[in-house]
């Protein structure tokens, strides 16, 4: 079991899988990741990919995120997420979806769920502020993902996307974007990229 380390949820224990292909964040690492993240969390709506047991998308969520959904290919991790969300009591503010990112019906299913009206938010379904990505190391997964978060809109203007990868890769962020972070933890590296807050029209 690992538990959450920081905010209205803290010290709250989640189930982890004895499966080879979950790899929690490690404590230090996760620490310092949400340090950085801190800026961003208030009230966000967040996209946790490769969601593994849920652990970065429930540290959000419990840092001020009002919104996750989790994405994982493996049952047994959507399973997990299940759990872990009941478990924190934050079913509300949760959606899960086992799918695979290499398909582009997993990603056109990817949108947030409205309340319902008058409530609905102004702003448009589908559009995250921010992005959380572990993927399995070394598969080359991250270049992959950063255009379809794009070809897809689900990016809301400004939006924040933080990797987490093996310290020798190397990955650009997207043309255009802002490289804000990018600090090396042992054998693991944080990215952060910031989309741009508004996008220009391309010219004739």
């Amino acid at each position: 079991m690992v538990h959450l380390s920081g905010g209205a949820l803290r010290g709250r224990r989640l189930l982890v899988p004895n499966e080879p292909w979950i790899r929690p964040t490690m404590g230090k690492v996760r620490l310092s990741l949400f340090s950085l993240l801190l800026p961003y969390l208030n009230d966000c709506r967040v996209l946790d990919l490769f969601a593994g047991c849920g652990l970065l998308g429930l540290e959000a969520l419990s840092r001020g995120a009002k919104s996750v959904f989790f994405v994982d290919l493996q049952q047994k991790a959507v399973q997990s997420i299940e759990k872990n969300v009941t478990l924190c009591g934050v079913q509300r503010q949760c959606t899960l979806l086992q799918g695979n990112l290499l398909h582009d019906r997993t990603w056109n299913r990817i949108a947030p769920r409205a309340p319902p009206a008058p409530a609905a938010p102004t702003t448009p379904q589908g559009h995250f502020d921010l992005v959380l990505m572990d993927p399995p190391y070394r598969q080359g997964w991250i270049p992959l993902v950063l255009p379809r978060l794009q070809q897809h809109l689900l990016l809301a203007p400004g939006a924040i996307i933080a990797a987490e990868q093996e310290t020798e890769a190397i990955v650009p962020a997207p043309p255009g974007w802002s490289l804000l972070q990018n600090r090396p933890y042992g054998d693991t590296r944080i990215l952060l990229w910031q989309q741009p807050l508004t996008t220009l029209p391309d010219l004739p």
